[in-house]
């Protein structure tokens, strides 16, 4: 009986610790957000006649972390952040390794691209990172591989293809 509460114990601390670790990471803006430690959703979107596999960035933490920090992504493969209510939207480039497409998206359609966008200069500090609006409010935003929404317009539609997640 005693070893059942030592472990018992033992365990209730371990979760209180790990809640507080996560609790840390929402409520600091300080905090760093690691890509070990942060799990997405996954969906498929088309576009036209491509189709993205995408990770799903549904969370604050999965929102501040996006694909940075990542060496690549795969041919057709993208991120599709969620955001409900929708709402005008600004993205950065902070700690990206490759160039993107960002695509913005309401109501199942593209309201606008933004296209080829570089890899910020190493080194550049974080207030000097250049910025990147929907000008709109946006429901969804799309990132992809640089150069693969060369082929998309606006009023493109949009489907995502399981939307249990979304």
């Amino acid at each position: 009986m005693r070893t059942r509460l030592i472990s018992f114990g033992i365990l209730a601390a371990l979760v209180i610790a790990a809640g507080f670790g996560v609790n840390q990471i929402k409520t600091n803006p300080k905090a760093t957000v690691s890509a070990e430690i942060v799990q997405y959703a996954t969906t498929s979107i088309r576009i036209g006649n491509q189709t993205f596999k995408v990770e799903l960035a549904l969370t604050l933490e999965q929102r501040a972390l996006g694909l940075a920090e990542r060496d690549s992504l795969a041919d057709n493969a993208g991120m599709l952040f969620v955001f409900k209510p929708t709402k005008p939207m600004t993205f950065w480039m902070k700690d990206m390794r490759f160039g993107l497409d960002i695509i913005w998206i309401t109501d199942g359609k593209i309201v606008d691209i933004s296209r080829h966008l570089p890899v910020p200069k190493p080194g550049t500090k974080t207030e000097d990172l250049p910025t990147y609006s929907s000008g709109t409010a946006v429901d969804y935003v799309l990132e992809i591989n640089a150069g693969q929404a060369d082929k998309m317009k606006v009023g493109d539609r949009v489907e995502i293809v399981n939307s249990s997640h979304v």
